[in-house]
């Protein structure tokens, strides 16, 4: 009934981290202007273990999800993972445990969250415990409704990237790993978009067959007229090798795409491997319909292992010009491992996490000015601090232009191995 668990590229880019952080020298904690706070470390059981990223709400309150923890729904101990809020004070509050089955189990992506407060998001599913990939939601006092159960039978498994709403409550997502036999890693499927109303009705809006993209990654972005962007991870030109393949073949170096509201795809960027990068993560976008994200490889030939590159900040705008804004270089970060999204301020100023380099080794929170202008803002703790977190998943920002985010492991290694993560506040 339950598929064996396949790795998603959020598995893959922290076994990359777990290497580096085993392999590397660590440094102590330089003076900072800025103030790190820990507002919160996870315990595990009950309230969760390695949150993903963070969204925030008007009011300073956070919401995630954790990959783990929560109760346990499975054997061996095994946990099913949770939703919670964060105030402005760090108090926490559990709003939902996940129980596995049709429940669904360990979500892998962020939140949104509707003017009325509810929250949406996805679960991972089958894994080693028994449960289903799903779409669910979460209102305000913590109530769950799970809003559609794949289908095992479409092949559809690891949801694990944030959804889109529309005006009406319509959501809009992407399986990786979906569609057509015969396509894509080990005849799983190239991945498809999908759109699922609140009354559990999912229509699938495309399914990618290779040239278009392959395991779709990162989410999709819609704009006013309704039309739907995203990257896909691999596929494109299939004489292009990425390390983010799961081969060692050439599997594609993945794809810009845009689907319009009659349901025709366009693909805005091939990408090449080379100058231009390879293994887009996500997009954002500007007001003015611009994209920009982060390719994962690719770039400068002299930085990781075999020529592989340390990736690429790139811009493609609504005509399908590709721009690269950015190139990481070995001076800038050893190894190309970010958090996925970047994040956008009204000057145009683009903010992003590196999970790996700064001057503790433990990664770095950058800005890229419309100038191209690029600084690193702050180098997180040393992961001698293991009580500070390690790993940033992300960061979102306040008016006051302070940011938040969380720390994929570390914090209290009690009841986790390499920690079970905290959520951060960044103050400058």
């Amino acid at each position: 009934m339950f598929e064996k668990h396949i790795f998603c590229i959020r598995d893959m880019r922290v076994l990359g981290v777990m290497t580096f952080l085993a392999l590397a020298a660590i440094g102590m904690r330089p003076a900072q202007a800025q103030t790190y706070t820990v507002l919160h470390t996870f315990t595990n059981a009950p309230d969760g273990a390695n949150p993903d990223p963070l969204i925030r709400d008007a009011h300073g309150n956070l919401y995630g999800t954790t990959l783990w923890g929560g109760q346990i729904c499975g054997g061996d101990g095994a946990t099913c993972g949770t939703v919670f809020k964060v105030d402005r004070a760090g108090r926490e509050t559990m709003l939902y445990r996940f129980a596995g089955g049709n429940d669904g189990a360990n979500p892998a992506a962020g939140l949104i969250r509707d003017t009325a407060g509810n929250l949406y998001g996805t679960t991972r599913g089958n894994g080693a415990i028994p449960a289903f990939s799903t779409v669910f939601k979460v209102d305000s006092s913590g109530k769950e409704t799970v809003l559609y159960v794949f289908d095992p039978s479409f092949r559809v498994c690891c949801q694990d990237s944030p959804l889109a709403l529309d005006a009406a409550g319509n959501l809009y997502g992407m399986s990786p790993y979906a569609g057509e036999s015969g396509c894509g890693y080990n005849g799983l499927g190239c991945g498809s978009l999908y759109k699922l109303s609140q009354a559990g009705k999912l229509k699938v809006l495309h399914i990618f067959k290779g040239p278009d993209g392959t395991q779709p990654e990162g989410g999709l972005v819609r704009d006013a007229k309704g039309d739907l962007y995203g990257t896909a991870l691999l596929g494109g030109n299939p004489n292009c090798y990425s390390p983010a393949g799961h081969t060692g073949e050439p599997e594609g170096c993945g794809t810009v795409f845009k689907l319009d509201r009659s349901g025709t795809l366009t693909v805005l960027h091939t990408f090449e491997g080379h100058a231009d990068g390879s293994a887009p993560l996500g997009l954002i976008a500007d007001p003015d319909g611009n994209l920009y994200g982060i390719a994962s490889y690719g770039g400068d030939p002299k930085c990781y292992q075999g020529g592989a590159g340390c990736g690429t900040i790139f811009k493609v705008d609504t005509t399908g010009k590709f721009t690269v804004l950015f190139t990481f270089t070995p001076k800038v970060i050893p190894e190309p491992l970010y958090a996925i999204h970047l994040l956008r301020d009204s000057e145009g100023n683009l903010y992003g996490a590196a999970q790996i380099g700064g001057a503790n080794f433990s990664g770095f929170l950058f800005k890229l000015d419309p100038s191209g202008k690029f600084t690193n803002l702050f180098s997180f703790p040393s992961t001698v601090q293991v009580q500070d977190g390690s790993v940033p998943l992300g960061v979102t920002r306040d008016s006051a232009g302070n940011f938040y985010g969380s720390m994929l492991i570390d914090g209290s290694r009690t009841n986790c191995e390499f920690g079970c993560g905290t959520v951060f506040k960044l103050t400058f």
